[in-house]
């Protein structure tokens, strides 16, 4: 039984599942694993909804790596109310939500959106708010017992926004007098904010819980951070029961997802692979089926690099296995579970990513590529996916492609000077394929050998001439399968400017 089908039979009929962030910076892969460990547990339970609750009230904590010094100006104020940095949308956490909510979409993704200062700003938190200041003492006692830190004797579980200096979390609350908290900012002034707008938020292991009983949320996945002993589950579990008087969500703990030899991902730190990114080098039920396969709380190393052809091979292989009945119960759950729009009616035709490396270098048309892959015609339908493909294999080569698997191959023979027993070499390889009709890979890297024999050529240097005389460098792609996807007659003429 696939891990979603799990996670959704322990939970009541139309589940409220909820999903959420804080948009501080570019969302990342490992952010995009919470909201699809949802959606797919909303999908299991077929008529479950999802919630994705963005935190713009938020403040910024500090000026991150991808920020230029200006914005220490903001820092303590929240992210809803700060420029954007690009000047193209209404404030920052809409800059970092833009991409993000567009990523979703074309993962296939449906889900209701909600922003933390429009709640506040509504008085969606006005019952939740008092009910939490009102009880504040038991408050403290769980989040003192929680994580052993003591707190001070006139603390609230309130964070006021400041009327003057437009920060949060600098000062103290005096006193309340509902619905207003008295408060005195660092900055010297005092004034008072009112829990029936966003004159102010919760604290983050108040509002966790309370957004849980207001909204009435019956499962949410949650990173392992917020899982540990002592975490914000803990004390948001206990806060939900005793003020509330009511059980917390089912909860789903996911692993982060690594970038290889970087560590975790992490929008503070600028250490991510952002889901444009990710929509750019392959396509979007690849990044489901990344997450779908495995189970949440499963270790991901994730590398941009060569690794990645492995995780789309694997993907094909899945979807063809899927069609021929060969994959067992969960594998082919999680090919299910990774299509956008429901499964195609049709097994589809995909030429390998790893061919695509190739092909896109060598041919300007994806009708080219096609003809080349499979010597037919293409369909409308499998010219859209070549299309696909060809795309983020374009994106991946200027973007995270190593150097190694990058050539440009040359119209006309370069000026490549070759020593006697090296023209013999290629007049040897000549006449082999001469004597044969065949033209395939194997064929084409086999004579390489036989022919570099027949002269007493080192087999490296036999694979080097056809690098240096077909792409003007020592290496190149492995070369059967390179030689395939060129024209024979192309390949014909190109060994004759250098034979004997």
């Amino acid at each position: 039984m696939h891990w979603a089908d799990v996670e959704a039979s322990e939970l009541p009929p139309e589940p409220l599942i909820a999903t959420g962030i804080t948009p501080s910076g570019p969302i990342h892969l490992g952010s995009l694993r919470e909201i699809l460990t949802g959606d797919a547990i909303k999908r299991a339970s077929d008529s479950g909804k999802l919630l994705y609750i963005a935190d713009s009230i938020d403040p910024l904590r500090r000026v991150y790596p991808f920020l230029d010094e200006s914005y220490g100006e903001y820092v303590d104020k929240t992210l809803s109310s700060i420029p954007c940095p690009c000047g193209e949308h209404e404030s920052y956490s809409a800059h970092y939500l833009a991409p993000f909510l567009e990523t979703i979409e074309e993962l296939g993704i449906q889900c209701r959106v909600m922003y933390t200062h429009k709640m506040y700003a509504e008085g969606t938190y006005e019952e939740a708010s008092r009910m939490l200041i009102n009880s504040r003492s038991t408050v403290a006692e769980i989040l003192e017992k929680r994580t052993g830190r003591k707190l001070p004797r006139d603390w609230y579980p309130y964070n006021p926004i400041c009327q003057k200096c437009g920060r949060m979390g600098d000062g103290e609350v005096i006193s309340f007098q509902d619905p207003f908290l008295h408060y005195r900012c660092g900055c010297g002034y005092e004034g008072k904010a009112d829990i029936r707008t966003d004159d102010g938020k919760l604290p983050w292991r108040c509002d966790w819980p309370a957004r849980w009983w207001i909204l009435g949320v019956d499962c949410e996945p949650l990173g392992k951070d917020h899982a540990a002993s002592g975490g914000s589950w803990d004390t948001g579990s206990d806060i939900i029961r005793e003020v509330f008087n009511t059980p917390p969500p089912h909860p789903v703990v996911y692993e982060w997802i690594q970038l290889k030899g970087k560590g975790a991902m992490s929008s503070s730190s600028g250490v991510a692979i952002k889901g444009e990114e990710m929509l750019g080098m392959v396509e979007p039920e690849v990044i489901r089926y990344l997450l779908m396969r495995s189970k949440p709380q499963t270790h991901i190393d994730f590398d941009p690099g060569l690794p990645l052809l492995d995780l789309v091979e694997d993907y094909d292989q899945t979807e063809k296995k899927y069609y021929d009945g060969e994959l067992d119960e969960d594998s082919g759950r999680a090919y299910e579970l990774s299509q956008i729009d429901g499964l195609p009616g049709y097994p589809p035709k995909r030429v390998p990513y790893r061919h695509m490396i190739n092909l896109v270098q060598i041919y300007d048309t994806v009708d080219r590529m096609w003809e080349v892959s499979f010597g037919e015609e293409c369909g409308p339908e499998d010219l859209l996916l070549l299309n696909r493909r060809a795309e983020r294999v374009k994106y991946w080569l200027d973007n995270f492609a190593p150097e190694m698997v990058k050539f440009s191959v040359m119209k006309e023979p370069p000026a490549v000077d070759l020593e006697e027993n090296e023209r013999a070499f290629i007049s040897a390889y000549m006449k082999l394929l001469d004597e044969t009709d065949e033209w395939s890979d194997h064929l084409l890297h086999s004579f390489v050998h036989t022919a570099a024999e027949s002269v007493e050529l080192s087999k490296g240097r036999a694979f080097g001439i056809f690098y240096r005389i077909f792409l003007g460098q020592k290496r190149g792609p492995k070369l059967g399968r390179f030689l395939m996807q060129l024209d024979r007659d192309f390949v014909l003429e190109r060994l004759k400017a250098f034979g004997e």
